[in-house]
């Protein structure tokens, strides 16, 4: 593949990456409160360009599923379909925890996400020339992650309890779905799909009704 966009919008910050000829030329990282959707496409223009090229050079594009931030979540993987059905381009999802292990080379790792305040998503992973899951993902208080008996590895911005055990993260979260796509063999936009390990926020429910019928007499 020449060149190929990474999405990363799973926690604290939007991260953004592209790689040419399989190197990483650009990267691009945002924080704050603006809302993701507005910023996302008009930072994908900067990457290109600043690479000297255009929006429909890339050839590929890749995004974090989840879990991690709900809306991080939903732009990251609209942003990756769209693209792929705009550009007629290969596209592929791949879980925000495994991208977190694939940031360290340490040999084990405890990969975490965001969730719910006071809240984190958790997953043990070996390393066997790649990242290996040790165990299913699950929901732990942040402070217990200064417990943890594997070096915990979490996004840029996400607060963790000192003395908390850490493992070395060289490369962004953006720059680890890199890797993880040009090891992958059989790119499939099908895996453009969420990964929830509780339920998204629900809208208010509708107020009650009464048991009876509503009366056709004017009041």
């Amino acid at each position: 593949m020449k060149t190929v966009l990474a999405i990363a919008a799973c926690g604290p910050r939007l991260e953004l990456a592209l790689a040419v000829e399989g190197s990483a030329t650009g990267f691009v990282a945002l924080a704050g409160a603006t809302p993701r959707s507005e910023l996302v496409v008009a930072a994908i223009d900067l990457l290109v360009r600043g690479a000297g090229l255009g929006r429909e050079a890339i050839a590929a594009v890749v995004a974090s599923r989840g879990p991690g931030s709900f809306t991080g979540v939903r732009v990251a993987l609209a942003t990756a379909q769209g693209l792929a059905a705009a550009l007629g381009i290969p596209a592929h999802g791949f879980s925000s925890l495994l991208a977190q292990a694939t940031r360290t080379d340490a040999q084990e790792c405890l990969a975490v996400q965001p969730a719910r305040r006071g809240f984190a998503y958790t997953q043990a992973f070996s390393r066997d020339g790649a990242p290996v899951p040790a165990g299913a993902p699950a929901i732990a208080a942040v402070e217990s992650l200064a417990d943890s008996e594997r070096p915990v590895v979490a996004p840029v911005g996400f607060a963790v309890p000192i003395g908390t055990p850490l493992a070395a993260a060289p490369r962004s979260t953006a720059e680890a779905l890199l890797l993880l796509l040009e090891a992958e063999t059989s790119l499939d936009a099908t895996t453009l799909v969420p990964v929830y390990l509780e339920p998204a926020p629900a809208s208010r429910p509708a107020a009650p009704q009464p048991p009876w019928p509503p009366s056709r007499k004017a009041s």
